[in-house]
């Protein structure tokens, strides 16, 4: 307590040469000086940050609904895409082929078919090699069919190609 003392007695003399009323005004000055100092290095930084991270959480907590919401429609989807696939093992690949490639825009470029025993062997005059692997994903993806086999040539128009295509049912 001594040294307390100590540090504060010359502020005390000070104080004390002050009339009544100034010594209150210096009073009232130094704790209002203290609350602002004690909002501004501690009350101010401390509720900044519990907004900040109130924020975060909130968004977090947004964030993993929409990623509840989008597992379980990735699962019907996936559900309904495998239903898909096992409807169409009654039908035959060169049928489902023919069919995905007018809507991939490749059947025009088709030249043969030919069925063989394990699946169907395509070959494609001057196609545009885009439309191909479009045609491609789009039978693995609807279909189960994958190609087993590809041979690309490259033709003088530009993007173009010659293919020669061997597809099968995915196992």
């Amino acid at each position: 307590m001594k040294a307390l003392d100590d540090l504060f007695a010359p502020a005390t003399q000070w104080l004390n040469t002050l009339e009544k009323r100034e010594r209150q005004i210096v009073i009232g000055g130094a704790i209002s000086l203290l609350i602002m100092l004690f909002y501004l290095i501690v009350w101010e930084p401390i509720t900044s940050r519990h907004n900040q991270q109130k924020l975060h959480h909130d968004s977090q907590r947004q964030l993993y609904s929409w990623m509840k919401n989008a597992s379980s429609e990735i699962q019907s989807l996936k559900s309904s895409g495998n239903s898909s696939i096992a409807r169409s093992r009654n039908q035959s690949i060169a049928s489902l082929a023919d069919r995905s490639a007018t809507t991939s825009g490749v059947k025009s470029f088709i030249e043969k078919i030919d069925q063989s025993k394990k699946g169907v062997k395509v070959r494609l005059k001057n196609a545009n090699f885009d439309r191909i692997i479009i045609w491609l994903t789009d039978l693995e993806n609807k279909y189960g069919i994958i190609a087993s086999k590809v041979k690309i040539e490259k033709t003088e128009t530009r993007g173009s190609v010659d293919a020669q295509i061997t597809l099968e049912r995915n196992s």
